[in-house]
């Protein structure tokens, strides 16, 4: 696997795509009115790297033809994904996103739901301008996928005693679902066999997963200048992520009865989190967590890795070592 490519090394060969991807989120999301034509340039603003619709075009080019379609599927990914965005940071009241306020913090809550509303319907919108079944069907039903996880984490949030194997249901539908579905959508567009698109949507999908572990991880430890959003949010909705599952396993009765607290009230203080993690360092639960989230990458690239040839391969590699390599 790689070792930390740069974004630069990672998207050059798809610089002219990602403008076009670019070219057609503007586009859907104009408004003439002023209002909503601000809060949706802000909220596009907020997409950070484009790792999603990047993985589509990279797919796109392994699979061998990437054709006009590719770049409206990944624009269609990335509103989808921008729309969640919107919506998360009215849930865990968010107020930093990529080092900027977020649309709720800008506006309020009220219109910050609408907006999310909004860029869905123009992502739908763009979807049927495709005239693709397959890629209707499938990024619709991915989207209720989405949400769904999103529901499941709010209902068990606050419940310290949550399995791994929850945990990994909620990302694998909140997070996981959507990489997968573009990747497998991109090799079906590159008329790839059955096999292919099968091969493509697991790499999708385990890269998926590796993305939420790390940013699980990050938003425990990680640098807020660096990590360009609120940090912590997770202790404050009472969300049981694998760093922490990992750490309640290895606490005493005592530190583990603090810990339920935390997480069962929600009410997290700065002490809190300084605790918590310290408890994560001594207990060495960031390095198992990102240890699991190296063999979602390590499987991703396995499943694709006989499909593809080297030259194809290679962009892929770099792209799940850049998964790995984010700023902790």
């Amino acid at each position: 696997m790689s070792q930390s490519p740069t974004l630069q090394d990672l998207y050059r060969a798809i610089t002219p795509d990602l403008a076009g991807v670019e070219s057609e989120i503007v586009g859907a999301l104009h408004s003439e009115t002023p209002e909503i034509a601000e809060m949706a340039a802000c909220a596009s603003g907020h997409g950070g790297k484009r790792m999603r619709p990047a993985m589509v075009l990279l797919v796109a080019r392994a699979a061998g033809a990437a054709v006009p379609a590719h770049t409206r599927l990944a624009a269609v990914v990335e509103m989808i994904h921008l729309a969640t965005l919107v919506h998360d940071d009215v849930i865990d009241d968010a107020d930093l996103r990529r080092k900027r306020r977020t649309v709720k913090a800008r506006w309020n809550r009220h219109d910050a739901v609408l907006l999310g509303d909004i860029i869905f319907a123009r992502a739908i919108r763009l979807l049927a301008s495709m005239s693709d079944e397959r890629s209707m069907v499938t990024l619709t039903s991915a989207l209720s996928t989405v949400c769904e996880g999103e529901i499941l984490q709010n209902r068990r949030s606050h419940d310290p005693t949550l399995s791994e194997a929850t945990y990994y249901r909620i990302i694998d539908a909140k997070t996981a679902e959507l990489y997968a579905r573009g990747c497998e959508l991109a090799a079906w567009l590159a008329n790839c066999d059955q096999g292919k698109v099968g091969a493509f949507g697991v790499f999708g999908r385990e890269l998926g997963l590796a993305f939420q572990i790390t940013d699980d991880v990050l938003d425990l430890v990680g640098d807020e200048s660096e990590v360009g959003k609120s940090l912590g949010t997770d202790l404050v909705g009472g969300k049981m992520t694998l760093p922490l599952i990992l750490l309640r396993q290895r606490l005493e009765d005592q530190p583990r009865g603090t810990f339920d607290r935390v997480i069962t009230e929600g009410v997290v203080n700065e002490d809190d989190v300084f605790a918590i993690g310290d408890l994560l360092r001594r207990h060495q639960v960031l390095d198992d967590a990102l240890t699991r989230a190296r063999d979602h990458v390590n499987a991703g690239l396995s499943a694709v890795r006989a499909a593809v040839d080297d030259d194809a391969y290679a962009p892929l590699d770099a792209l799940g070592g850049f998964v790995l390599s984010r700023t902790l």
